[in-house]
């Protein structure tokens, strides 16, 4: 037995079925030298025969789509463990990716997946001529791979090879009534790991495949149920463990079961479609003492939910490393272990013939003859289809009349015309056929009888019934007005006669291209489950629909949330009272579900998230005295994992505990930590014992009175350690979230009933304030700055979602590409985001317009979905819109670059502004924490521009977030920051009048202000007047040099001096006034100085307003004879500028100047500037180094060396030529040169140095 089920080692997934026929060292020989090749189109002269991987040239399609396929044919089935792939040689033609399908008959086959589900994707190649090698990490047992190119570098092109080895298959046969016998009783099973794996094939949807089971409750039942593979599992605990995975599973073609248990965690996998999951209950070891079956059992087991045994094929069907079969065939004759009982199997797998037919569209049908003019008629079929409509069988009698069997709305009904109205019968009315699985139907008539048999469950209906049967009957459609069948037919039998599919001639079906014989071609679209959070899947022929009712979620794929992420959330889109009860949902779509939880709304804006529990209210405890000895476990409304994701997000969170107590203490104090020995405790989310009570700080051994030293007894750490005979208590908040929430109560130290000690402890609900979700803001203040992410896989299906502030209309938010595929988001004319991804095919978008600016520097909210279905945007929760993916397969987008926030990956079209709360798939992107590592261009919060005030004297200032401007209209100033004075240089004779023009003004408290620089002290600086009223006020410099207000209001004239100094002696004067308390307090203030108040005893019966001004003047009134000489600006009444408006290009009539021509001036007041922003240059990129020196170091070391060397050979042939070309008229010469004269400079002093006269000598000179 050890060698079959006690192996220590733990034979992991991925290296299961390579080890079924031998190691990767002798599996890998190339594939196929004597295969056939074939294609769905090809150019001429570039056939399927071209594909050959060292060949010449290669297979090229006709049409560039992909619906195109290169199949081949290996004659036989084959362990293929890798494909190599390369394009046409010396073109740039070549597939960049493609996914594999697989089988055994050339027409039925299987995709190869991925553990998801998902068709698994191969990377190609990237030029013509490489070799690019992909292993299959589970190889492939077929006869026939078809590759299916899905992107291409302009033309499909390819050569392949594929490697692997031959394949030897040890079969089973059951025949529904058989099974194997494995006698364990004497060598029981025990063991904590076990890996199962096989191949199977059968075209019945129902049958025990493996059980046993052992005499403590154990077992082991792996069936298949609905065509599906189900396996219960139980490991003595009592509870069993349900798993179900494939679909279409009886289409008698192969497919791959892997079963494999470590310890509670197992794994099971059919077609390498894996599910995950733990065994429930605390036991590990699978121990079993009974007989052991193959392929069925003799009687009913526990664990098994079907009544039948298996009928089909069962192929190396291996027991951890032992091959079951083969050691049925030859068990091994000295070991006893192996003793095993075959019931009529057979070690052969022999070819059921179904023949099963698919009509692919509602216009395919078949029209078969029958008996004609006999009264009664019998047709049998059986049938699987995802469609609610469709006409099954369809015959019209030679008298009058008809009858159809059709589908609607997933039933079946009868539809009768005999001799006058038609008649609707409905057997099954509970029921619908539409689930994809077999259906078997008989459907007998006769005079005054029908029979409608449906999967062995005959329905009779008696009825008037005369008929005389026609010469043909329709199949799955043909009848104009009656929609087509969609879906799959087998066993169609007219009158008891039987023709397979394969026989029918041309003439009886239609059409060629839309029927398809001897396959069931149908696709479980909804295996593995498309529907996210327990979404219902049903589906068509073409495409899956998800119900996502009661699940919390919407849209496609059930994907969004539903619920608000946090309680601040809810406030931002709800009208909110002091309280609410509502679900959230903090991961957004991620996989948590949402839970209830109570929002409480504070004025001063806090707000607190209560998760509560089963014990809230006061629990009595008596009768408990042993330390610890009451138990109560807190069951909260929210998982253990929930309440981690919601206190992660959580700024603080605390829990209010408190114990009420006579004569029952609670921790035994004083204690040291080594005689620290409480009679009750709290119990940590960690499951620690804790050693501190509400109010304390761990490890102090103490309540809150004992930290703060006002206990009722001094000596002890808690009031009901005191002992006391009256009730008291201990309370206060445990704070350290590394310990929330409390898991269970301990208590103790409460007597017996007949005592009088008893306690009772109060567990509030768990209290968590702040969501960091929000706190998490960042501020992009360049255009060119960004956040770059690791890649972001958003697969088939993923998320994005954030907040953003910005006044910029055009800019990218975000930005992510691969090879072609890319993601961005954009805004667009500030008032409209566009989302724009590629994956695989054309570029496709959704764009979302709102009726109002989205740059208006207030937040927005965002969620991107991009699902199996369709791609979708909602801004606020409000606008949503979206686009439908193309028919066909719907491709993963696949990035590779840095999902870059806040410029494209190229840092242009920059975003500026504020993004928080950024969740991708529902996980929070702490963009803070990036910020914080002082990247260029982004700083941490949300700070603008406008955060410093620039704008000077109360000008409006217009964020932008890289910068700002000022709108100055409400001042009296102008410029870029409106410091700039708008004044005037006045001369006696000179003044400026503003004209209320019927638009008369009333004020009970006025804002005043002017400013004004002169040397001649005295005049009229400002002054307002109603000829109505004869109410006025002036501002004036006096003779003495003070400033003098007067006004007279209509309660009585008053008249101030502001005192102190001398307004004449040239410098410049700011003069602000004011009017409060309804206008009985007049406030002065003069440059920076402190303000002079003057309080006006005005009568309840007087009024104080200042009614129906007329007109303003600076500098005097028409009615003078001398004004204000010297310079005036800063001039403003409430929001009236008259400076401003006097000096502005075609200003209003309303506002004229008189005397000499007046000018514009600054008063000589210099306008304040702020100092210049500290330029920011973006740091130079990071250089992989070891990329560097690649791209510099390809070049091999002995070519460089040779290159070298020809060229210094180069070189010294070069000098040589150019010697000789400079020497080309030098040789040998003869001189008669006397010796002793060859110093001479001229021809006498070489006669009178020569030393021996005339000698002829011959010499030479090189490079000749």
């Amino acid at each position: 037995m050890d060698a079959v089920m006690l192996l220590p080692v733990f034979i992991l997934f991925l290296s299961i079925f390579s080890a079924v026929q031998a190691d990767d060292y002798d599996c890998n020989e190339p594939l196929l030298e004597w295969a056939k090749f074939s294609a769905t189109s090809a150019l001429r002269d570039r056939g399927p025969e071209q594909a050959k991987i060292d060949g010449l040239s290669a297979w090229t399609a006709a049409s560039s789509d992909t619906d195109q396929y290169l199949v081949l044919d290996l004659k036989e089935p084959k362990n293929v463990t890798s494909i190599a792939t390369k394009g046409r040689p010396k073109h740039s033609e070549y597939i960049k990716e493609y996914t594999i399908s697989y089988g055994t008959n050339g027409l039925d086959y299987s995709d190869y997946k991925e553990g998801g589900g998902n068709v698994k994707t191969f990377v190609g190649n990237w030029n013509g001529d490489d070799i690019h090698r992909n292993n299959f990490e589970v190889p492939i047992i077929a006869q026939y791979i078809r590759i299916n190119p899905t992107r291409w570098r302009e033309r499909i092109s390819l050569r392949a090879e594929l490697y692997g080895c031959d394949y030897l298959a040890d079969n089973l046969h059951f025949n529904g009534s058989s099974y194997v016998r494995w006698d364990v009783i004497r060598y029981p099973i025990s063991a904590s790991r076990e890996t199962i794996r096989f191949r199977f094939k059968t075209n019945h949807a129902d049958g025990a495949i493996l059980y046993g089971r052992g005499s403590q409750g154990d077992y082991y039942a792996l069936q298949m149920r609905d065509n599906r593979m189900l396996l219960n599992i139980d490991l003595g605990a009592g509870v069993v463990t349900s798993l179900s995975v494939g679909s279409l599973l009886d289409d008698n073609i192969w497919h791959d079961v892997v079963v494999s248990r470590n310890k509670r965690d197992i794994m099971f996998s059919v077609d390498r479609v894996v599910v995950r999951s733990k065994i429930k209950g605390e036991f590990s070891r699978l121990n079993l003492n009974r007989d052991l079956f193959i392929g069925g059992v003799p009687n009913q087991q526990d664990g098994l939910v079907v009544n039948r045994n298996f009928t089909g094929c069962v192929e190396n069907l291996y027991l951890n490393a032992t091959n079951f079969i083969r050691a049925v065939k030859n068990p091994p004759e000295d070991d006893d272990r192996f003793h095993f009982e075959r019931i009529n199997t057979l070690f052969s797998c022999p070819e059921v013939q179904s023949f099963p037919v698919t009509f692919l569209t509602r216009s395919s049908y078949a029209r078969l003859a029958g008996y004609e003019g006999v009264q009664t008629l019998n047709v049998s079929l059986s049938f699987r289809s995802y469609e609610e409509i469709g006409m099954l069988v369809h015959h019209k009698f030679t008298s009058d009349g008809y009858f159809m069997l059709y589908l609607e709305k997933g039933r079946l009904k009868i539809e009768l015309k005999v001799n006058g109205p038609k008649t609707i019968l409905d057997n099954f009315p509970e029921e619908t056929f539409n689930d994809g699985r077999w259906h078997q139907v008989i459907l007998t008539m006769s005079p005054n009888s029908i029979i409608l048999n449906v999967d062995e469950r005959p329905m009779r209906t008696s009825k008037q019934l005369k008929f005389s049967t026609g010469s043909h009957y329709l199949i799955a459609g043909g009848r104009t007005g009656s929609p087509g069948f969609i879906g799959c037919m087998r066993r169609i039998s007219i009158n008891g006669n039987y023709r397979p599919p394969v026989d029918w001639k041309d003439n009886e079906y239609c059409c060629k291209d839309e029927v398809v014989f001897d396959s069931c071609q149908m696709i479980d679209r909804c295996n593995p489950n498309p529907c996210q959070h327990g979404g219902n899947c049903k589906q068509s022929s073409k495409e899956f629909f998800c119900e996502c009712v009661d699940t919390g979620y919407s849209g496609e794929v059930c994907h969004i949330s539903l619920h608000s992420l946090s309680c601040t959330a809810y406030k931002d889109k709800n009208h909110v009272d002091q309280t609410s009860r509502i679900l959230i949902d903090v991961d957004g779509s991620g996989p948590l579900d949402p839970f209830p939880v109570t929002c409480e709304f504070f004025s001063d804006g806090r707000i607190l998230t209560l998760v509560g529990h089963h014990n809230q209210m006061p629990t009595r405890v008596d009768g408990f005295q042993e330390p610890g000895s009451y138990i109560q476990d807190i069951v909260y409304e929210a998982s253990s994992f929930q309440i981690e994701a919601l206190m992660n997000r959580s700024t603080n969170c605390h829990q209010r505990i408190t114990y009420n107590c006579r004569h029952s203490k609670l921790f035994n104090s004083p204690a040291t930590q080594e005689t620290f020995s409480p009679f009750s405790w709290w119990v940590s989310k960690n499951n620690q014992k804790m050693d501190y009570w509400g109010g304390a700080l761990p490890g102090s051994r103490s309540c809150e009175c004992g930290i703060w030293g006002n206990c009722i007894d001094e000596r002890k750490s808690c009031n009901c350690d005191a002992d006391l005979d009256s009730w008291s208590a201990d309370s206060g908040d445990i704070t350290q979230m590394e310990h929330l929430p409390v898991k269970q109560m301990r208590i103790g130290d409460t007597g017996t009933p007949l005592d009088e000690k008893e306690g009772m402890f109060t567990l509030g609900p768990l209290a968590c304030e702040g969501d960091n979700l929000f706190n998490n803001v960042v501020t992009f203040r360049i255009t060119d700055a960004s956040i770059n992410l690791p890649t972001f896989d958003m697969g088939h299906i993923g998320d994005i979602y954030f907040e953003f502030k910005t006044t910029i209309d055009n800019a990218v938010i975000l930005h992510s590409t691969g090879e072609s595929d890319f993601i961005k988001l954009s805004i667009i004319g500030g008032d409209q985001l566009q989302f724009q991804y590629q994956a695989g095919s054309g570029s496709m978008a959704v764009t979302t317009d709102t009726s109002y600016r989205l740059a208006d520097n207030n937040w927005h909210s965002v969620l991107i979905e991009r699902n199996r279905k369709e791609a979708r945007m909602a801004v606020d929760g409000v606008f949503k819109s979206g686009v439908r993916e193309p028919p066909g397969p719907v491709r993963a987008l696949h990035l590779t670059s840095d999902l870059v926030i806040g410029s494209t990956v190229d840092y242009r079209d920059g975003f500026v502004g504020c993004i928080r709360a950024l969740l991708l798939n529902g996980e929070l992107v702490d963009l803070k924490k990036y910020a914080e590592r002082g990247l260029y261009g982004v700083a941490p919060g949300c700070v603008g521009k406008c955060e410093s005030n620039p704008c000077l004297n109360n000008g409006t200032c217009w964020e932008r977030f890289d910068s700002y401007s000022c709108d100055c209209r409400w001042t009296a100033f102008k410029g870029p920051i409106c410091a700039d004075e708008i004044g005037v240089n006045l001369r006696s004779n000179s003044y400026i009048k503003y004209d209320f023009m019927g638009s008369w003004r009333s004020t009970i408290s006025e804002k005043i202000r002017v400013g004004f620089t002169t040397t001649n002290p005295k005049g009229f600086l400002l002054g307002f007047f109603s000829n109505i009223t004869g109410e006025y006020m002036t501002i004036a410099v006096s003779n003495s040099g003070h400033l003098r207000v007067v006004l007279d209001f209509g309660f009585e004239r008053q008249e101030l001096i502001y005192q102190g100094h001398n307004f004449g002696l040239g410098q410049y004067h700011d003069v602000r006034l004011t009017r409060r308390d309804s206008g009985s307090r007049l406030i002065l203030q003069v440059d920076e100085n402190e303000p002079q108040e003057f309080k006006f005893n005005i009568k309840q019966s007087a009024d104080a307003q200042f009614n129906n001004i007329q007109y303003m003047y600076i500098g005097k009134n028409e009615s003078m004879t001398e004004g204000f000489v010297g310079c005036v600006s800063r001039v403003e009444f409430d929001d009236i500028y008259p400076l401003k408006l006097a000096f502005q290009e075609n200003g209003p009539a309303n506002v004229r100047s008189g005397g000499d021509t007046l000018t514009e001036d600054f008063c000589g007041v210099e306008p304040v500037t702020h100092p210049p922003p500290e330029l920011e240059t973006r740091p130079p990129p990071d250089v992989d180094k070891d990329k560097l020196e690649a791209a510099y170091n390809r070049t091999n070391s002995a070519v460089l060396g040779s290159v070298l060397a020809l060229i210094f050979l180069a070189l010294l042939v070069m000098l040589l030529l150019i010697g000789r070309y400079v020497a080309r008229h030098k040789g040998e010469y003869l001189t008669q040169e006397d010796k002793g004269a060859e110093q001479a400079l001229d021809p006498d002093e070489a006669i009178i140095n020569a030393a021996t006269g005339h000698q002829v000598t011959q010499k030479k000179e090189f490079y000749i």
